[in-house]
């Protein structure tokens, strides 16, 4: 009989690879990219719970803060996480931080704890928020420079003939320039995520999706990448007949 190791090592390695996949998806990939596996069936899973987000780097509570807004674009696609302090107590409960690495124990323990079949975990790629900047742009300007002509003109003085030469405006001389001018402008906030659910017993990837959106404010651009990726699993789970 062939040993079970490799196949749970297998399933832990998908696990740990998946959020550099996502990131790598977030980069050269079109927005709201969804991978199932051909073992899905939303059928059987009842009961999901999400944990908290990993946080984008220097960014501390970012993926608390996504995960909250992403669990109410769960709850509009229909699907009814665990409560989050309920999570949140289960995973005190067994000395789980925040980030710490889930390896198939403890996600066995954890689906225990919690009586779930999966696990929506995540990651925020990306959490800027929006600025203000001055950027210099060029403009172009007219400059009208009159022409003149020199004109000389005889006149009968009691002298005798006197000429006379005087400068008279002939014609506009219009000429183009660029002229830097300084304008003020808002680079909108931008909020990038990639999420997966996890079987609760086989550690298998069920299903992965990824985006990045932009928005007036973080909050903002959470909400719209979160319904985003919702919308792109849905049509997903559409196109596969499920």
């Amino acid at each position: 009989m062939k040993s079970a190791k490799p196949k749970i090592l297998d399933r832990l390695r998908s696990i740990l690879a998946l959020p550099a996949l996502a990131l790598l998806f977030t980069a050269c990939a079109p927005p709201a990219l969804v991978f199932l596996s051909p073992h899905y069936n939303p059928a059987t899973i009842k009961k999901v719970a999400l944990i908290n987000f990993q946080d984008y780097p220097a960014m501390a509570g970012s993926g608390q803060l996504v995960a909250g807004i992403f669990e109410q674009s769960l709850l509009q696609s229909g699907t009814s996480p665990v409560d989050p302090p309920v999570v949140a107590a289960a995973m005190q409960q067994l000395s789980i931080q925040p980030g710490d690495p889930l390896d198939l124990d403890t996600l066995h323990a954890l689906a225990a704890k919690l009586g779930c079949d999966a696990f929506i975990l995540g990651q925020v790629t990306d959490f800027t928020d929006a600025t203000d900047q001055t950027v210099v742009e060029d403009m172009i300007l007219e400059q009208n420079s009159p022409v003149y002509s020199q004109v000389s003109t005889v006149q009968r003085s009691p002298a005798g003939y006197v000429r006379t030469t005087q400068d008279i405006q002939t014609g506009n001389d219009i000429t183009t320039v660029d002229q830097p001018v300084a304008q003020n402008e808002t680079v909108p906030a931008h909020v990038g995520l990639s999420v997966r659910m996890v079987d609760a017993q086989t550690g298998e990837v069920l299903w992965s999706a990824s985006d990045s959106e932009d928005g007036t404010h973080l909050n903002d651009a959470a909400q719209i990448v979160s319904e985003q990726i919702m919308g792109a699993y849905a049509k997903r789970l559409k196109d596969a007949g499920l």
